[in-house]
This record gives C-alpha cells, structure tokens and sequence, in this order.
C-alpha cells in the first residue's frame, strides 16, 4: 500500500507543478506533466460479473461490495479497471439507460421487456438485472462504492467504458440494448456477420453518445483513471473507411483528453486516459486505432495491447508496440481467459500454468505490466480462492513469475483488419515447420523442460523436433484422442535462448498437419 500513496504524492506534486507555471497542460503538452508509470498489476472487472454471482440481502450491497475489492487486494492488484457499461449501465446513470430500464420486477416472465428472451434463459437475465436493481435500490452508487473501497486498500481506481460493445447483436429486440443500437442507419456498413451491427464513430451522434457517458463519468466519479475499451469492439468503421474513421477518433481524443485535464484540476490529481487496443500495431492502426499517434500527441498514457477473446497470446509483439510508443505511456500486455491454439483445437479456460507462461511473455518481452481480462473471482478461470489469489500475486513481478512452473504455446490472432491476408500459424501443414515462440528467460539446469505437439491423425509416426537447433526426445508412447496424437519430447533446460526469442522445428518424412505446440518449464520436483 505505501508505494501506491508515495505514488500518488508524486503524481500530485507533478499536477501543482504544471498549474504553477500557467494551468494544467492541453494535450500538444500533456506530455510535460505527466503522471509516473503504472506498475503492479491491472485487472478489469466487467459490468455484469460481480452481479451475477451475488446475493444482496437488505442493508449488505455495499459491505458485499467492500468484500468483493478486498479479495482483489489480496490478490495484490494495484489497478482496478471497474467497467460500468455495455450498451446499457450497471449504476443509475443520468445520460444512459441503466441495464434495468423497463424491467418490472415483480411481473411475470413473459412482460414486454424480457419478451425477446429465450424462455430458458430468462431467469438469469432477471437475476442479474434484479441484483444491479437492488444494489440501486439500496442507495449504493457501485461505482463510487468500488472507488471508496479501492483507495481504502490501496488500490488505484480507474471506471473502464466499453466503446462498441456487440454483445446480443443478433437479436435488436433483446433488452441488452438501448435505443442506439437499434439503428441500422447507425451501424458499420460493408461487413456481414458478428461485427456487422456495430456503431460506426464517423457519425456525430455516435461520438456525442459516448462523449456524454465520458463526461458524466469524469464529472461524478474521483478517478485514477478512465480507459477507453476499444477492444469491446475495435471495429469502429465502415469497409474502407478505417483510415478517415482514423483522423476522427483522433481529433475525438483530443476532446476527450481535455474533458479529463479539466476533472484532474477540479480533483486536484492527474486523471490519466488508457485504451485497450489489438494486440498487433499494424491492425489497431489498420482498424482506425491510432495508439503511436495518441501516445505522440499526449492524448494517452496508458496502452493495453490484447487479444480479444479466442485465446491467451504467447507472442504479442510487445517489443514492436514500445518502439511506436516510445517509453512515455505505460504499455501493458492484456491476458485472456481462453487458450485456444486454433479453430480446429476446442478452447478451453487457461490454467494457471498457461496464464503464468503469458504473463512471463508479457514482462520479459518489453511491457511495463500485466493486465488481466476475464480474470473474476466467479465464474472463470475457475480457479479455487487460495489458488487464484496466489496466482495473480504472482503477476507483479517477473521474478515471482520464473518461480512458478509455466507453458507457452503457439497461438493466433483473433482481431484482423478486414481483407487483409493474415494466416495464423496453427494448423499448419508440410514436412518442415518452423514457428517462433517466446519461452522467456532460461530457467536453472537442474528444472524440466517438455515440448508436445498435437498431430491430425490417430496414426501418424511421432516426428523430431529441435528448439533453437537442440533435438528434443521424444517420450515412450503416444496420448491418442479421438482424431488426434499428442507426443511429448524432453528438452534440455539450456536449449532455451534467455532472450525471449526462440524457434521450434517439427520435421517429419511425410506431410504432417500440426493443432498444437507447447512448451511447459517445470521447476525441479
């Protein structure tokens, strides 16, 4: 906790450094006055989670609350991203309709607002809009309550606003949505199927709808920080217009980076601005999400660079992303709830191992920090208490992560730009394959490492594989699933570069189609 406070003392001091020399700074100068780098560990809590797994007797919502962020400190999370919104909002907004909006709590299943609802699905519907109804009802403010409690453990509170959220997007009659997004003339044009009905920002009144919740949120809540989630959805624009869409939400941020200078005069603190962004540069500038200009111009000092949704990534360019940042803002490498090496490979939640071997790619591979995405305490990753705790503490540091047993894998993409020519690198197909993946630093001589790749076919021969040019050996058998053929080598511990940039070669005598490829560091027994 001491370090958050003497953190905040100095940021603060920046602040009344730039007021005394004429005002606090505009964004061409923002850069002369901003606050230090964010360190720990950053976790986002979604706007429907906390709500779903809850009950709230009467006069408890805002203790159940306090609980709630006591487990997050415990788990030794430094920055607290609270996303208060989806199409709808999780508190009583002034400017936004609240997700319960129209909801008769007392009437039958089948009334106008739940309508649209598939039968079996409504009673988990009515739970979490009744929870966010009662907690209201209550007289809690959830998100100031989260902020109060944050600051009381020594938490850094920041509110996360999704920007295009899509969720229910196949259904306009679902009370997910507000009026908006019920607006075809509104929506992103020239792209069918799941991001089809996203909103398009070159329309004003778009930008002006999200502008008010902006405002709002700077003007009733004492924050650290407001992140901009681009990632719920980043596609923002129309089939060839990313990049005019690009100059837009540029000048946008320009606006919205002085709505937050004028909340951090009036708190007496900086109110730094964040984005979560793809995890590849060349598709969030591709996409109209120009994070190296923003970070440029001082509009932002905070980049969360992430896959979406489809599977945890070994292999972010991070090294990239600092480059085109340059060392002013916090770059952050955002983890995934999912692991999913391809389409052909079901995704299944990421075990401990597999978060701590992401996460050891995230800090040995050019980010500041780890931010987590998905990571609840109910719900998923599923994993006990004690276990989840102990995990997450483990996130703030690169040493305490090298301490733990750990997995990479070859993983791909889920964001591209629209017609671009992107291949993931599984399935892949051939007699030679080559791929690179991030092991991070060499672990100690005595510690296991194992390498295993799933193979098309109940009967194919085990091939070779070396890493950076060392032959791995193949264990005795085979793990045979209904289509497929897993085979595990041993790896010497040395074979591992230490510099966060090594090669995987699977070679065999006749064609081969590959779905997996793993690497676990095991501390020794």
């Amino acid at each position: 906790m001491l370090h958050i406070l003497l953190r905040r003392v100095f940021c603060t001091s920046m602040v009344f450094a730039a007021w005394a020399t004429g005002g606090f700074p505009q964004p061409a100068d923002a850069a002369e006055a901003i606050p230090s780098k964010l360190t720990g560990l950053l976790h986002n809590e979604d706007c429907t989670n906390f709500f779903y797994f809850q009950e709230f007797p009467e006069g408890k919502a805002g203790e159940i609350v306090d609980r709630y962020i006591d487990v997050l400190a415990e788990a030794g999370v430094t920055v607290l991203m609270c996303n208060t919104n989806a199409r709808r909002t999780n508190y009583r907004s002034d400017v936004w309709m609240a997700f319960w909006d129209g909801y008769d709590p007392n009437g039958p299943d089948d009334q106008p607002f739940l309508a649209a609802i598939p039968k079996e699905r409504r009673a988990r519907y009515r739970e979490l809009i009744g929870n966010m109804m009662e907690v209201d009802r209550q007289g809690i403010d959830y998100p100031a309550r989260v902020i109060r409690r944050c600051r009381h453990d020594g938490i850094s509170p920041w509110i996360s606003l999704r920007m295009n959220d899509v969720h229910e997007n196949s259904n306009l009659d679902h009370p997910f949505h507000a009026p908006l997004w019920r607006r075809p003339e509104l929506f992103r044009q020239g792209h069918p199927g799941y991001y089809a009905r996203a909103l398009d920002y070159s329309h004003t009144e778009v930008r002006q709808h999200y502008r008010a919740l902006i405002a709002e949120t700077l003007d009733r809540y004492d924050v650290d920080g407001l992140e901009l989630d681009f990632l719920r959805e980043p596609y923002l624009f129309s089939a060839g217009k990313e990049q005019e869409g690009r100059e837009i939400l540029t000048q946008w941020l320009r606006e919205i980076r002085r709505l937050a200078s004028d909340a951090a005069a009036r708190r007496g603190h900086p109110v730094q601005i964040g984005v979560r962004v793809p995890s590849c540069p060349e598709t969030a500038i591709g996409l109209g999400l120009d994070a190296p200009t923003w970070a440029e111009q001082g509009l932002v000092d905070l980049v969360v660079a992430a896959p979406r949704w489809q599977s945890v990534e070994f292999d972010m360019p991070l090294t990239r992303w600092r480059a085109l940042l340059g060392d002013r803002v916090t770059l952050a490498g955002g983890l995934e709830v999912n692991y999913r090496p391809c389409t052909n490979v079901p995704a299944r939640l990421v075990t401990a191992e597999d978060a701590t071997g992401a996460a050891v790619a995230v800090l040995s591979g050019g980010a500041d920090v780890v931010y987590l995405f998905n990571y609840f305490q109910h719900g998923h990753p599923k994993w006990p208490l004690p276990q989840y705790q102990r995990t997450l503490k483990s996130f703030s540091s690169l040493d305490s992560l090298l301490a733990q047993p750990r997995r990479h894998a070859v993983t791909g993409r889920d964001v591209t730009v629209p017609g671009s020519d992107y291949r993931p690198p599984l399935p892949a197909s051939g007699t030679q394959l080559a791929f690179s993946l991030p092991l991070g630093p060499k672990p100690p001589a005595d510690w296991r490492v194992e390498a295993l790749v799933e193979i098309v076919g109940a009967d194919v021969d085990a091939p070779s594989i070396s890493v950076n040019g060392t032959a791995g050996v193949c264990g005795p058998g085979a793990s045979v699933s209904a289509r497929n053929r897993q085979f595990t080598y041993a790896v010497p511990p040395g074979a591992l570069s230490g510099e966060n940039h090594d090669t995987i070669i699977v070679s065999a005598g006749v064609p081969i189609t590959l779905v997996r490829i793993e690497v676990r560091v095991i501390p020794s027994s």
